[in-house]
């Protein structure tokens, strides 16, 4: 399994902090123009992808809903359940789905 980049790799790659990389990232707008191009062509270039659950606990949000529904067998829940995520992935949320037991 190959290990994903973080923002420790993007630092050390380009010899600045990880809050210089996290603050670029996030769009930070104390950050130059000439470091935010500099972090983004780095990150691009090792594959850089946001950790949605590092992202989550730090910022207190998960842009997840949950849904619970009967059962799956039902036409309805699974068009509805199947709308649901449609919206949501729109809005940059997922979707947590139960079924109910």
């Amino acid at each position: 399994m190959n290990k994903k980049t973080t923002i420790y790799d993007i630092a050390r790659a380009l010899g600045v902090t990880v809050s210089t990389v996290s603050r670029a990232l996030n769009n930070v707008p104390t950050i130059s123009e000439a470091t935010r191009k500099l972090v983004l062509d780095k990150a691009k270039e090792l594959n850089y992808s946001v950790n949605k659950l590092a992202s989550s606990l730090s910022s207190g949000k998960s842009n997840t809903i949950g849904v619970i529904v009967p059962t799956m067998q039902i036409h309805f829940f699974a068009e509805a359940v199947h709308s649901i995520e449609k919206e949501l992935k729109k809005h940059n949320y997922s979707l947590l789905l139960s079924l109910a037991s």
